[in-house]
């Protein structure tokens, strides 16, 4: 039964996005999306005592590890419909909880998107709805990721906006200007809302060459100490080898409590990759505010190995191995390692 309200739900969002016309009648309404399985391995943060576990039916703190052997599901379906030069685009999360039932759906992207000023050339579109956020180096979706768990940088931007976005390029230059809900509201975070208080930011990209890429992104609300987002990003692609190539990304972060740094290769040989990433955040010791669960000073640093095989069409297989260093002892686990198998398929 619950299969069943689900398929209706994505026909009936898929008909709203055609604007009426119905799923059967719409010749160019693409409709995409993936599914990944991940199994844990190894997860040294949730090893006993209990209260670093979970808890049983009977809400008893659990005395075995919690997430080894066990698995995680995650679905998404994409809708994308162009009626003359306005595209319509609505993206569905169905996060996984480890059971056949993928609960409700969450909206990761629902907008539309047009050509301004066409005949000035500059390639600008207008992006009005939840989109997915500029500002960071880091893809959201697993099939666009090279690894299988974000850095830790990843979470010190917001991976999604709800407002509008002016975007653009010409030549070597691309860039933006947004102007959305303050992004530590309910829709992204689950902070509590401030009425009134929007986030302007905006990105800038340079391209001269496949070697070196430089980006910038900027995104700020005033409301909360880390609402000051700088993101600078040094990306390109290199040959080292005829058979082998290497994708490289150096990202800076720094907002008015955390300053970060990551630095991302990624090696392609035919059908299979590798991808080493060291990622590290510090807490500024002087800051007004301290997120829930640091301290300040506090400096965390992970590296992160990922094997990948994209021997089938459609389906990528990654092996993570993953260990976060806590330079602090006010956390019950400062040192912890992650062993994850992950199975992703797209259609």
């Amino acid at each position: 039964m619950k299969m069943k309200y689900l398929v209706f739900s994505l026909l009936f969002a898929g008909s709203l996005i055609v604007g009426g016309t119905g799923v059967a009648q719409a010749d160019d309404l693409k409709i995409s999306g993936f599914a990944d399985v991940i199994l844990t391995l190894t997860d040294e943060a949730n090893e006993t005592p209990a209260s670093v576990g979970c808890s049983n039916p009977a809400g008893v703190g659990s005395t075995t590890n919690c997430t080894e052997s066990q698995f995680r599901v995650n679905a998404e379906v994409d809708f994308e419909k162009t009626a003359g030069d306005i595209t319509f685009r609505l993206d569905l999360d169905f996060p996984g909880n480890g059971s056949a039932n993928l609960g409700g759906g969450n909206l990761e992207q629902a907008n539309f998107s047009l050509g301004v000023l066409e005949g000035a050339d500059l390639g600008l579109r207008l992006t009005g709805g939840i989109f997915n956020s500029p500002v960071g180096y880091e893809a959201q979706d697993a099939p666009d990721e090279h690894q299988v768990t974000h850095g830790q940088l990843w979470g010190l931007v917001p991976s999604n906006l709800a407002g509008l976005q002016l975007a653009g390029g010409k030549d070597m230059i691309t860039g933006s200007v947004i102007f959305a809900n303050d992004f530590n509201d309910p829709l992204n975070t689950g902070a509590a809302h401030v009425g009134e208080e929007n986030s302007l930011g905006f990105t800038l990209g340079f391209s001269p060459m496949h070697a070196a890429n430089l980006s910038i992104g900027w995104l700020d609300s005033g409301i909360l100490p880390t609402e000051a987002v700088l993101d600078v990003v040094l990306s390109g692609m290199v040959e080292a080898t005829p058979e082998i190539g290497l994708h490289y990304a150096v990202e800076y972060l720094e907002d008015e409590v955390n300053e970060g740094l990551g630095l991302t290769v990624n090696a392609t040989h035919g059908k299979h990759m590798l991808t080493v990433r060291y990622d590290t955040v510090e807490v500024d010791a002087a800051a007004a505010v301290v997120p829930a669960g640091t301290t300040a000073g506090q400096e965390t640093s992970s590296l992160t190995v990922a094997l990948i095989c994209n021997a089938k069409e459609g389906l990528s297989t990654r092996l993570e191995w993953r260990t976060n260093d806590n330079d602090t002892a006010v956390t019950t686990n400062p040192d912890t390692d992650l062993v994850q198998l992950q199975f992703v398929a797209t259609f």
